[in-house]
């Protein structure tokens, strides 16, 4: 029976520092709102306020967080006003990822994020913020000796995906050879940030946090502002949006260089090592066997210029974020070389096959369907923005231009044990899929592809997750059934 722990004191001052964070811009609003309409001792009584009762929260929630690692699991007790406990058995838990921020690298701890096959997405079932690395190795090196203790069920039973792999620790990790496979110059980082086109996501980010104070927000008094604005001269307000979105253009750059700094990409035995992040430093252990699949993304600049970005589908949780293809493996990397870069540390996989691409007959189909959406809006927009709205017409080529690029770059092809699936609107999309990681696979026909001999494949590799699987419309139904024949077959063996 081990003793009950608790965190090291800087995740007091990492807590306090992320809650007051989050609320600078709540304190900004509740002065400027109270400053008009109560006193002048406001804006100096509310920050002080908020920053005291911050400071207690942290100080108390620390002293009442502890965990022990007990009887084959991770318990751990928290809670400020309400006491509540999680027991964790070692053999639920799927791996553990770890990251230093700017205050854990100062005082040479780390954080460690408890993943298990149950919780949530984007979530970690337990966050120890700040650990020693000794504390995090042990509880590695107890969750590994529980994994294989399992290795005798798993030696007369079937083996189970959500309990045979576990990244091993990193002090074996360590004992091993690695290999560097991959990594990043300061240009080619700034190359990713500079067409990751993260300025709307900034953007959105920014609007809905600010939708949630839709009480204190005088938005009507806004409102007649920007009518006021926009009644001086359009050409002001074309320049104000301008402006707007070269600021959140830069602060996506900004961002996006932060966060690949130091990218590498290491193999060490059966674990995958990825490395990246200047003032949070994050380190990702994963097993190659608890890859489901590979994704290749083209956007329409990096196509351009030769390069391409490469995802890796991760059967966990908080690891990626809650998104199955958040796992970067190569941020840019030049096309010729993602084959190499997968044969290194990923050999079952195979990215030199021909595609078989879309009977001619589909042709039109591709280039038709984009314009079901936007025909009717763009037609009824141009007529009351007319005439200079019926400039607006020219986007009905346009798009139907982008559905004849979605014919070109869509195609299928297989091997004895791969599956690829390649489709394209905006972006080019490539899923390549070993047969035994696929979980489902779907034929569908609608009236239109009927009376031309088409249907559109499906195939799965994470259940209940839209990014972890690939799709083409409109293929030929002799191609589907030969998919068909082949995943029939296969899934036999």
């Amino acid at each position: 029976m081990s003793k009950k722990k608790r965190l090291h004191p800087i995740s007091v001052v990492a807590n306090i520092v992320k809650q007051l964070k989050d609320a600078i811009l709540p304190i900004i609003l509740v002065i400027i709102v109270g400053n008009k309409t109560i006193s002048s001792m406001w804006d100096i009584a509310v920050p002080f306020a908020i920053i005291i009762y911050t400071i207690v929260i942290g100080i108390v929630s620390w002293i009442r967080f502890t965990y022990r690692l007990e009887e084959g699991e991770l318990r751990i007790e928290y809670g400020v006003f309400v006491r509540k406990k999680r027991y964790i058995p070692f053999e639920r838990i799927q791996g553990i990822s770890i990251s230093q921020g700017f205050l854990q690298r100062m005082f040479g701890v780390v954080k460690v994020n408890v993943e298990t096959a149950g919780n949530q997405l984007g979530e970690a079932e337990a966050v120890l913020t700040a650990v020693t690395r000794e504390e995090a190795k042990q509880l590695q090196r107890l969750i590994q000796k529980s994994k294989e203790k399992a290795g005798a069920i798993e030696n007369i039973l079937p083996q189970d995906e959500s309990t045979t792999s576990f990244a091993q620790n990193d002090q074996e990790l360590e004992q091993e050879t690695k290999n560097i496979i991959f990594s990043m110059s300061f240009w080619e980082i700034f190359q990713v940030a500079v067409t990751s086109g993260g300025a709307f996501g900034v953007i959105s980010a920014i609007v809905i946090f600010v939708l949630q104070f839709d009480d204190i927000i005088p938005y009507e008094k806004l409102y007649k502002d920007a009518q006021k604005f926009i009644a001086h001269g359009m050409f002001y307000t074309v320049v104000t949006i301008i402006l707007i979105f070269i600021a959140a253009y830069i602060i996506s750059i900004i961002q996006n260089m932060m966060r690949y700094a130091f990218f590498t990409v290491e193999k060490a035995g059966e674990n995958i090592i990825i490395s990246r992040g200047l003032l949070e430093r994050k380190k990702i252990a994963i097993p190659t066997e608890r890859v489901q699949g590979i994704v290749v993304k083209e956007n329409i600049i990096r196509r351009w210029f030769g390069y391409a970005s490469v995802y890796i589908i991760h059967a966990g949780g908080a690891f990626n974020e809650g998104d199955p293809e958040s796992i970067v493996l190569c941020p840019l990397i030049e096309k010729e070389r993602i084959a190499s870069v997968i044969l290194s540390c990923l050999p079952d996989y195979s990215l030199n096959h021909e595609f078989i691409a879309p009977p001619k007959r589909a042709r039109i189909r591709y280039m038709v369907r984009p314009l079901y959406f936007l025909l009717l809006p763009v037609c009824i927009v141009a007529y009351w923005l007319r005439p200079w709205g019926l400039l607006l017409l020219l986007l009905l080529p346009m798009a139907s231009y982008f559905g004849y690029l979605s014919y070109r770059f869509a195609g299928w092809s297989i091997s004895n044990y791969q599956l690829a699936l390649r489709s394209r609107f905006l972006n080019v999309r490539t899923v390549y899929m070993l047969k035994n990681r696929i979980q489902s696979m779907e034929f569908s026909y609608n009236w239109f592809q009927q009376r031309k001999s088409l249907g559109t494949i499906s195939a799965t590799v994470m259940s209940g997750i839209g990014g972890a699987q690939g799709e083409v419309i409109d293929l030929d139904k002799e191609d589907l059934q030969t998919i068909y024949t082949w995943f029939k077959r296969t899934k036999g063996e």
